[in-house]
């Protein structure tokens, strides 16, 4: 039996969540929540749980067997999280992913739901730089981070035709020797992202593809002065102000927006 406890606290807000796990030896990964709590942490528990068996070498059981939430600390992702790194830590996995990214699309509307009404204060991109130059806006880009007034700060990583969220801080600008360099700092005009920042966001929907184990492919986030889709697209960042690209639009369906807007 093993338990991670997920406690982090900032000036912006804090993070908190316990999960319990056992975890043995099968012949094929599985996940069993029998743990006493509301269906919303539950399904984040399994899935985070699934996350985190995502390509290890060997199959295991988990049943996830304790959950201990709080009111004030505890936000969508929390558990998902903790979870995650419970079933590592029975595992002793070393150095697992630097983040823990959430794609189920209950789970981002969830996330969605709670962050409307907030302000965006500020975004921050990673982008590739060569001999001093950048490419357009969504060819430059490799990941950004969305701050909402009062909530910790969320990842956006493109991997393929899934887009994951994670709730953490960015990192750092870093050197690729010959290949440039990755910089990392606040988004600035022109760019599409900048265009939002301290706008509030009144509604939101989730992205899916057209296959069978729908993912989140982006997003359409509705602020005051419009709508901003982001998602990726076989490993390619789409950015757009207002409606879905056609490009994009053959391969993308958008779910209802959360608090039951219309397009």
């Amino acid at each position: 039996m093993t338990t991670f406890r997920l406690l982090r606290q900032t000036n912006r807000s804090s993070r908190f969540a316990k999960v319990t796990v056992e975890v043995a030896a099968a012949v094929r990964s599985d996940v069993e929540v029998t743990a006493v709590a509301v269906d919303e942490h539950r399904r984040e528990a399994e899935l985070g749980a699934r996350w985190a068996l995502r390509g290890l070498p060997r199959a295991a059981r988990v049943i996830v067997t304790g959950l201990v939430v709080t009111e004030v600390d505890t936000s969508v992702g929390d558990v998902y999280e903790a979870a995650a790194r419970a079933v590592w830590q029975a595992l002793r996995v070393e150095d697992p992913v630097p983040y823990v990214g959430f794609s189920d699309p209950e789970v981002v509307a969830s996330w969605l739901a709670s962050m409307v009404g907030r302000r965006l204060d500020a975004v921050t991109e990673a982008r590739h730089w060569c001999e001093e130059r950048r490419a357009p806006d969504a060819e430059s880009l490799l990941h950004a981070w969305l701050f909402f007034e009062n909530a910790i700060p969320v990842g956006l990583h493109g991997r393929g035709d899934e887009l994951l969220l994670a709730k953490e801080n960015p990192y750092r600008s870093y050197d690729m020797d010959e290949y440039g360099e990755t910089r990392v700092g606040p988004a600035r005009r022109p760019d599409v992202l900048s265009r939002f920042i301290g706008a509030r966001l009144t509604d939101g929907a989730v992205i899916v593809g057209h296959d069978v184990d729908s993912v989140c492919a982006g997003l359409v986030l509705r602020f005051e002065n419009g709508d901003l889709v982001i998602g990726t697209l076989g490993d390619e960042w789409v950015l757009a102000i207002g409606s879905v690209p056609a490009a994009a639009a053959h391969y993308w369906a958008v779910q209802p927006f959360v608090h039951g807007g219309y397009r």
